[in-house]
């Protein structure tokens, strides 16, 4: 992690700055590092499902005895990056891991495995607000493409890129957001997806 950011320093240092430099599948970060991404503006891309269903809270999974105790135990950093600065976005994997947005947002929030959501979570402290983490799938990806001025949000000039759910994402309970209906998918302005009900 820290040669990465250091890579981007060089680069910076090179070129200046223009292009949105990001680090994916931030796993473990150390503390000193923290800091860093925010001062040189380097986007953070996290993918939760991993910490949820390839790890387990008791770091006896085959990812946690692999890196040991201490990175273990500083792994999907996602609030202690966010809190320091740092533009946070949030992905899947996919085809690795599954791809369902709803999914990826509830694992930011609960951080638990999807299979069993009765098992603790890992490193709790790490997890994200429901809005943090509609902002991770929304706004930010958007400024990390730049495009911040065209699509992230539903506003006047902005691209009809919308998904309609059967509930509020920002007060249905964690556990329950990845089975949360969806109701309409909009592209561009083009409906891609329309529940019978509607």
């Amino acid at each position: 992690m820290q040669r990465g950011v250091c890579s981007v320093e060089r680069a910076l240092a090179r070129a200046g700055a223009g292009a949105r430099h990001r680090i994916e599948h931030i796993e473990t970060v150390p503390d000193a590092t923290l800091h860093r991404f925010a001062e040189l503006g380097v986007i953070a891309s996290m993918q939760p499902t991993h910490c949820c269903d390839f790890t387990r809270a008791d770091h006896t999974d085959n990812w946690s005895r692999r890196l040991g105790e201490e990175r273990a135990s500083r792994a999907w950093r996602c609030r202690d990056l966010w809190d320091s600065g740092a533009t946070v976005v949030l992905g899947s994997d996919w085809p690795i891991a599954p791809h369902p947005p709803l999914e990826v947002m509830a694992g930011a929030r609960h951080r638990r495995p999807s299979r069993d959501l009765t098992l603790p979570p890992h490193n709790a402290g790490q997890a994200l607000t429901a809005l943090q983490a509609l902002q991770a799938m929304t706004l930010h990806p958007a400024h990390a493409a730049g495009e911040e001025h065209e699509a992230g949000r539903l506003a006047t000039g902005y691209r009809a890129d919308l998904t309609v759910l059967a509930d509020n994402p920002l007060t249905t309970p964690a556990e329950q957001l990845a089975a949360l209906p969806v109701r309409m998918t909009v592209l561009n302005g083009h409906i891609t997806h329309r529940d019978p009900s509607l």
